[in-house]
């Protein structure tokens, strides 16, 4: 078994995406959670949506958090070996493998000979992680109505490249990763954490949904030719060169325009000193507009890496400039 070559499957620069929205959403429950707090302390009449969930223990907030990381990861993991088992039946992966051992990008594991059959076991094995992490999340929080949203997302994953009709070929990739990627990923942990949701999660989950687009664009973008001779129709080969830059530009536009909008109105106090929360935004806006220059001088690949990255480094600039609210 060549372990580089499965590592290599597994897509470890995709692993950022399914991993920011986690981290995104612990911290805006963590805000919301203080403030009802602070709301109950005083004597308010407001009734949390879950007290339980309210008086959670640190320990079991933390528990939860590191139960949901695993479960995004494993995800997708699956997601990925899914996508490359379809691919590769499909004979969408065909005559790629050789080209990518030349051109030193992460190798497809049907297209460079191990065998299906393998690369399917990897896939149910990395679904039943998931299933696991799930459950046990489920367990610990007391929403079992959420095994039915695990449910469409570990279907979304197979039948993105997966099945007669996968949608992932018709243009519906980005769709797909904006709400499972964005919306459910951020609000579904939000909503573990505290049993509601806000806007400062839904904002959030925008963004984290928004990076992550950029991140399939700039792939799907790098593989057009490829993909359009494959009669693979992603938005890319869908819309054309010129258009898919434009709408890269945008998708990261819209996601610095946003968080602009979440943190232009906040402070941080620190003793007697008060910083403007906007600050937040000026690392968010370097990376993503280094993206974006990278993409336009034709550097697919680096701009993809950075774009992987990118995902985390707004995720993380998110989840401190919440956290620094409960200072």
């Amino acid at each position: 078994m060549n372990t580089r070559l499965w590592i290599n499957g597994m897509r470890p620069k995709t692993l950022p995406a399914s991993v920011a929205p986690v981290c995104v959403g612990m911290a805006a429950a963590l805000v919301v959670r203080a403030r009802l707090q602070e709301q109950c302390n005083s004597g308010c009449s407001v009734t949390p949506p879950d007290p339980n969930l309210i008086q959670a223990t640190p320990g079991r907030i933390a528990v939860v958090f590191v139960l949901l990381v695993f479960l995004a990861l494993s995800m997708q993991i699956a997601a990925n070996f899914s996508n490359d088992y379809s691919d590769g039946i499909r004979g969408t992966d065909e005559n790629r493998g050789a080209a990518e051992a030349v051109s030193g990008k992460p190798q497809r594991l049907v297209a460079a000979g191990v065998d299906p059959r393998k690369v399917l076991r990897a896939t149910l094995i990395a679904a039943g992680i998931t299933c696991v992490m799930g459950l046990a999340v489920m367990a610990i929080t007391g929403h079992w109505w959420m095994i039915l949203v695990g449910i469409c997302c570990l279907a979304a994953g197979w039948f993105y490249v997966g099945g007669k009709h996968p949608y992932g070929y018709h243009g519906l990739g980005e769709l797909s990763v904006f709400i499972f990627f964005g919306l459910v990923a951020t609000l579904g942990t939000e909503y573990f954490i505290i049993g509601s949701v806000d806007l400062t999660g839904i904002l959030a989950a925008c963004v984290c949904g928004l990076n992550s687009v950029g991140l399939l664009m700039v792939n799907n973008y790098r593989d057009i030719d490829s993909d359009r001779e494959a009669g693979k129709h992603t938005y890319a080969v869908l819309v054309g060169k010129r258009m898919a830059r434009i709408s890269l530009y945008l998708v990261y536009a819209i996601s610095i325009l946003i968080s602009l909008v979440q943190f232009v109105t906040i402070s941080w106090t620190f003793g007697t000193v008060s910083v403007p929360a906007v600050i937040i935004v000026i690392p968010i806006a370097a990376f993503l507009l280094l993206i974006c220059m990278k993409f336009a001088k034709g550097h697919q690949s680096k701009a993809s890496v950075l774009a992987g990255k990118g995902t985390l480094v707004s995720a993380l600039c998110w989840t401190v400039g919440l956290l620094l609210e409960l200072v």
